[in-house]
């Protein structure tokens, strides 16, 4: 009979105390969903599921990196994510909509085609890119109002400018 009284006193300790712990959780209800993700215009393909939630989209960071070409480390001591380029090559590169929201440039598709990317500051247009049947890895130049010219290519599946060309130019620091 003790054993019993013991059995059934642990068990509701147990049982109360994982109560206690998802009564104190916060909880989500969200939707899964599987999108088709395409970036620069080139279908990429995605092993897991979206959720949505609150009108919100999200995306595994792991996948959305690697989507876009980066690496991913966590570091559990400091609770911080690192996003890094795979590659060298890659780190010389920027990619147009980094360049875009890191350096408040404007970047619209022209409109009369789908391939001429605008990119203007203060409404004032400093670069006309035209990737008509750009191929990945080819490399191309434009020149900014002063002369100076831009490489740019396509590196998976992204367009990217040149980060040393953008210095030089004086559009970067």
């Amino acid at each position: 009979m003790k054993k019993v009284i013991i059995a059934l006193s642990i068990g509701m300790l147990v049982g109360s105390s994982s109560m206690a712990v998802a009564a104190t959780s916060k909880k989500v209800q969200a939707t899964l969903a599987n999108f088709k993700v395409i970036v620069n215009g080139q279908s990429k393909s995605v092993t897991s599921d979206q959720l949505l939630y609150k009108g919100n989209t999200y995306l595994q960071l792991r996948e959305a990196a690697k989507i876009l070409g980066y690496e991913v480390n966590y570091t559990s001591s400091t609770r911080s994510i690192e996003f890094s380029a795979k590659s060298q090559a890659q780190a010389d590169w920027i990619t147009l909509i980094d360049f875009s929201a890191s350096y408040a440039y404007e970047v619209n598709l022209q409109r009369d085609s789908a391939e001429v990317y605008n990119i203007s500051k203060d409404t004032k247009t400093i670069l006309s890119v035209n990737t008509t049947g750009l191929k990945e890895n080819e490399e191309k130049v434009v020149a900014d109002p002063s002369g100076k010219t831009i490489r740019y290519t396509k590196l998976q599946g992204s367009l990217v400018l040149n980060r040393g060309d953008l210095k030089k130019a004086g559009l970067i620091k």
